[in-house]
């Protein structure tokens, strides 16, 4: 294999991480989906110490309260592990004393200098490498003007080089004199430097070689994920560019473990080469080790999908009177409350749930210098809108901008003294209007919304009337409304209004790129309302809108559990009416799930508006299962905030087509979601960002560290996933339910890959579903099973 192949192979397997103001929860495994999932995670903990599984310790917790014995009896069965239950019980005490160890057992050779190291007044060589490397990162991304021709060949190595050798510093740092003179004799070229590093480590086989890498690559993941999303956005706009900063980024490490190599004993190199020679050891340990683990994991997501399955084959289908309301709401778990409060206002108000970003892959043009993506991270945005530039516009992007740029000042740790100071008495009033009358915060492009025509375009050229029908017919197909409409249909948004929040776009619609789901209503809305389209809808999609029906954009803001009418004045009085009285029950709902459980009614607006309020919402926290089909069947179901909703009615998709889309866009996404938490969790120190209270934001919000250095940090905040007690999440894959034929699910595995690996490699579980029976299936190993009580009956394996 040549350097190339190896340095690319260990980059590929580098999820995407988005910066702040675009936040999107990303699978951070999903390179590697298309592979077992127990083979991953045996791989991920021989090589770096990462977990896939909880500490055994969390499964005790568990027992007797989660997990009940059928269920860890079912489970071993399922994993096809011949423990009893006292056995496995037993496993969980030996596992724990097996996994205490805080370093990976493949070293790098920085981590062997360390380990030998007999001197405590200098720095750890892992410590000071990764501060310096980290440091030099956020120059990089932040000031690249500052760096001649950014986008030439080892650009970023050689700046980096050019810095490092600068750097007189760093010998006093690690105690080492040498380093200097090392670091100045580094090759002028990438090539060079992985020729030379490669044959004098010499480990023998490809294997050892991509373990190593790997292994390196780790200790600045969090750089290494700013670095694959950009070239995840490369690659989606102009094909693969193999000279990009994930590359390079691994070979600035490299170059220091040759330093560091240099510097080793013959004994510390044999020792690398020792430790290496025991992978294949080392991943047949850990996957004999997972083994009983997975069992309680898969006893724990078993526990959840007994009372779905409950929930399920009770939740039949009754009849409905015809709506005088339709809402479509986000697939979001945040919408699931909300829903079931606004369908108890009357039986005639039907809802639907249906991707935020209600299929219209847009960019919010908010002005000429500032551009934002409205659609999933696994899209590419097609299509721009704007709003007219009238004086009443740059007056309030005037004050946007001013706003914005006293806010971000504080975000950088020199402006949360220094701005503060310079600005002296002025900035009084804004600290104490902030501290004694706190108000939510906008994000930056909503305050400028107004209530005027929206112009769309497509490269640059304005949508003809027939390109306007084809995207509203595309819409109203995905969310199955294409008859019956009510006289008012609402197109409801989702947004999180929080304050002095870094990581507030990770609250927002994720199917808007991390953005609040008010543009993408509004241009819609716009479409659906418009005579030329409904007329087109009607001769050419067979869609025939009734003359009396009105559209209407609304937002759903999550952390006050509040729906508001974004068109207020014209709507009926009695939406309005509906959406008061829903938002009242929502929040009472909401407030029993928050931490202290506050009584006050204003409880959720003040925890919005407070700048050190930690949890001011739990996002998508308990998230665990996606349900793909008619809301008729599910109405009377409380799925308790835990369930993405996707409206589906098989009978209009004879050809499966819609089917898939739905599980290659939709379920992919909440999979992504899914994930990120589960991942947060049992990894955090690798996919966590660690303590909120720490963060300080990095280069212009790409990212955060925690406290003033270190890796970038990635993922969710232990807050989010804590409630300051006990776990408020739990790690559950998901389980996909879809009310379809078999014929129709094989169909679309057959044909999508993705969807395929997702299943059979065990990322999800996947249910069919009739709804007018009750009876459901699970697909496991190639075939599907029936799913009736007696999957949950104790299974004998003693």
């Amino acid at each position: 294999m040549t350097m190339l192949k190896l340095q690319q192979q260990v980059t590929q397997q580098v999820a995407p991480v988005w910066p702040l103001a675009r936040s999107i929860a990303v699978n951070p495994w999903w390179q590697q989906h298309q592979q077992p999932i127990a083979d991953v995670a045996a791989r991920q903990w021989a090589r770096k110490n990462v977990r896939m599984l909880m500490p055994p310790s969390y499964y005790k917790e568990c027992w007797l309260s989660s997990i009940q014995e059928h269920h860890l009896r079912t489970a071993a069965a399922l994993e096809q592990v011949p423990m009893s239950v006292a056995e496995l019980l037993n496993a969980l005490s030996h596992a724990n004393a097996s996994e205490q160890r805080c370093e990976p057992a493949l070293p790098s050779v920085a981590s062997l200098l360390d380990a030998t190291s007999a001197s405590a007044k200098q720095l750890p060589w892992a410590t000071e490498i990764v501060q310096q490397i980290s440091q030099f990162c956020a120059l990089w991304v932040n000031y690249p003007e500052q760096f001649d021709a950014p986008s030439r060949e080892d650009a970023m190595y050689l700046a980096w080089r050019d810095i490092v050798r600068h750097d007189r510093g760093i010998a006093l740092v690690v105690g080492d004199t040498q380093v200097r003179r090392l670091l100045a004799q580094l090759p002028r070229t990438s090539e060079e430097l992985w020729q030379q590093v490669i044959a004098a480590v010499a480990l023998p086989d490809v294997a050892q070689q991509q373990a190593w890498l790997e292994r390196i690559l780790h200790d600045v993941y969090g750089w290494a994920s700013i670095f694959a999303q950009r070239r995840w956005e490369r690659q989606g706009a102009s094909g693969a560019h193999e000279n990009d900063a994930l590359n390079q980024l691994l070979t600035i490490r490299l170059a220091w473990e040759w330093v560091c190599w240099q510097r080793a004993t013959s004994c510390q190199q044999q020792a690398l080469r020792e430790c290496y020679a025991r992978l294949p050891e080392l991943e047949a340990d850990a996957q004999q080790s997972h083994a009983p683990l997975w069992v309680w994991q898969r006893a724990l997501e078993l526990s959840y999908q007994q009372q779905l399955q409950h929930k399920l084959q009770t939740a039949l289908a009754s009849p409905t009177p015809p709506a005088t309301l339709q809402a479509v709401f986000c697939i979001d778990v945040r919408s699931e409350p909300m829903r079931r409060a606004l369908e108890a206002q009357s039986e005639q108000v039907q809802t639907f749930g249906f991707a935020g970003f209600f299929g219209l892959p847009l960019n919010y043009c908010v002005s000429d210098g500032l551009q934002k993506p409205q659609v999933p991270g696994l899209l590419s945005a097609q299509f721009s809108v704007q709003q007219a530039a009238d004086a009443t516009a740059h007056a309030r992007r005037r004050r946007s901008w001013r706003a914005a740029s006293w806010h971000r000042s504080l975000e950088s740790p020199a402006g949360a003294y220094g701005w503060v100071e310079m600005s002296g008495l002025a900035k009084v009033w804004k600290l104490l209007e902030r501290s004694f009358f706190p108000k939510p915060q906008l994000r930056i492009g909503s305050e400028v919304i107004r209530e005027s025509a929206w112009q769309i375009r497509h490269h640059d050229q304005p949508l003809s009337v027939a390109q306007q029908a084809n995207l509203a017919a595309n819409a109203l197909k995905g969310m199955g409304l294409t008859r019956e409409f009510a006289p008012a249909v609402v197109l409801v948004g989702h947004s999180a209004c929080v304050t002095n929040n870094p990581h507030a776009a990770s609250l927002d619609c994720g199917a808007c790129g991390g953005q609040s789901g008010e543009v993408n209503a509004r241009v819609l809305v716009q479409l659906f309302n418009d005579h030329q389209v409904r007329t087109h809808l009607a001769h050419e999609y067979g869609i025939h809108i009734p003359e009396q029906t009105v559209f209407y954009a609304a937002l759903h803001d999550t952390t006050q559990q509040q729906l508001r009418l974004l068109s207020a004045s014209q709507a009926p009085a009695m939406v309005a009416a509906y959406f008061t009285k829903a938002s009242s029950l929502a929040q009472q709902e909401q407030r029993t799930r928050l931490v202290d459980r506050p009584q006050a009614l204003n409880a959720l607006s003040r925890r919005a508006a407070n700048w050190a309020e930690l949890r001011p919402e739990w996002g998508l926290a308990r998230n665990a299962a996606m349900i793909i089909g008619p809301r008729a069947a599910t109405r009377k179901s409380h799925f308790d905030g835990r369930t993405f909703l996707h409206s589906y009615d098989a009978a209009q998709d004879p050809d499966a087509g819609l089917l898939r889309q739905l599980l290659t866009a939709p379920m992919v996404v909440a999979h992504w979601i899914n994930m990120q938490y589960y991942g947060s969790m049992t990894a955090p120190e690798t996919f966590g960002s660690g303590n909120k209270m720490l963060h300080n934001v990095v280069a212009d919000g790409v990212g955060v560290f925690e406290g003033n250095g270190g890796d970038l940090r990635i993922g969710l905040a232990k807050q989010s996933l804590h409630d300051g007690q006990q776990w408020y999440h739990q790690p559950l894959r998901l389980t996909v339910v879809v009310a379809a034929t078999i014929e129709a699910l094989e169909l679309v595995l057959a044909s999508e890959k993705v969807v395929r690996d997702l299943v059979e490699q065990h990322w999800l579980h996947l249910w069919q579903w009739q709804p007018a029976t009750g009876a459901l299936k699970q697909r496991c190993d190639g075939r599907w099973h029936e799913l009736s009580e007696a999957l949950f009956d104790a299974v004998d394996i003693s």
